[in-house]
């Protein structure tokens, strides 16, 4: 087992996902604040990447941070190759990239219908469920925050399952203690 670990974040980035999952595994490790981003699509893009360091390796995506720390720290918020809800566990984990990247490009043509048939996809998919899988996951850490940065930009009014879920993701303790309320500051 590898030690050792930093994370370098921005405020209300990307990087808020990993800050979330480091403190739901309850692990030691060093955090390096970056400066914070003024706007919404500062947050989506930061200028500068953060990274997660795990002794002499570095990373710069959080999925793959995601997959990694739950791999080698919390087997419990994993699902192991041949495990039952693997494949699940992989496509929810990166398509909480496909959700964010529809929130950043909301503006361009066609994008609100891409954004809401995708939220719609996960209301369909959380209804009747407290969470992505049988239990709380690493990937409910990815998609927690991808829905959150939706929030900011759209109403879930017509998916109540992705209310409840948000609600539950910001009801942890390890997101209010790794994120306080996530609300972006006025700008």
């Amino acid at each position: 087992m590898t030690t050792g670990l930093t994370l370098w974040h921005v405020p209300h980035s990307r990087s808020a996902r990993i800050l979330w999952l480091l403190e739901e595994i309850g692990c030691d490790y060093a955090l390096k604040r970056l400066d914070a981003p003024d706007t919404l699509q500062a947050a989506l893009h930061p200028p500068r990447p953060p990274a997660l360091r795990d002794g002499k390796v570095t990373m710069h995506e959080t999925g793959a941070m995601t997959e990694w720390l739950c791999e080698t720290r919390a087997p419990q918020l994993w699902r192991a190759p041949g495990a039952s809800g693997r494949i699940g566990w992989l496509d929810w984990l990166h398509y909480s990239e496909t959700l964010l990247q529809q929130v950043a490009r909301r503006a361009e043509p066609g994008a609100s219908d891409r954004l809401a048939h995708g939220l719609n996809l996960l209301n369909d998919w959380l209804d009747g469920s407290e969470w992505l899988l049988s239990e709380f996951s690493g990937a409910d850490c990815q998609i927690g925050y991808s829905l959150w940065a939706a929030a900011q930009v759209t109403s879930f009014d017509a998916c109540p399952a992705l209310t409840g879920y948000l609600s539950r993701c910001k009801g942890r303790l390890a997101f209010r203690t790794a994120l306080g309320t996530m609300d972006l500051p006025p700008g």
